[in-house]
């Protein structure tokens, strides 16, 4: 097998033997649980307000912090 390297063509090399480049069908660009990425900006800030909230309210009932 590796005797006649030397007398291989040219244009049939054995790195390419075989194998064709077939492209990758262009689809759809993937989304994050079907969403755009300002539906997911919205949805993030929403729940960063949602914790901070929470977490002001945990405070003031514990008496931690005062207004």
């Amino acid at each position: 097998m590796f005797d006649d390297l030397r007398d291989t063509p040219e244009e049939d090399p054995i790195s390419n033997a075989g194998f064709a480049y077939e492209p990758e069908a262009a689809g759809p660009e993937p989304r994050i649980f079907g969403m755009t990425a300002g539906q997911r900006l919205v949805i993030s800030l929403m729940l960063l307000a949602t914790v901070v909230i929470l977490g002001l309210s945990c405070t003031l009932v514990t008496s931690k912090i005062w207004f």
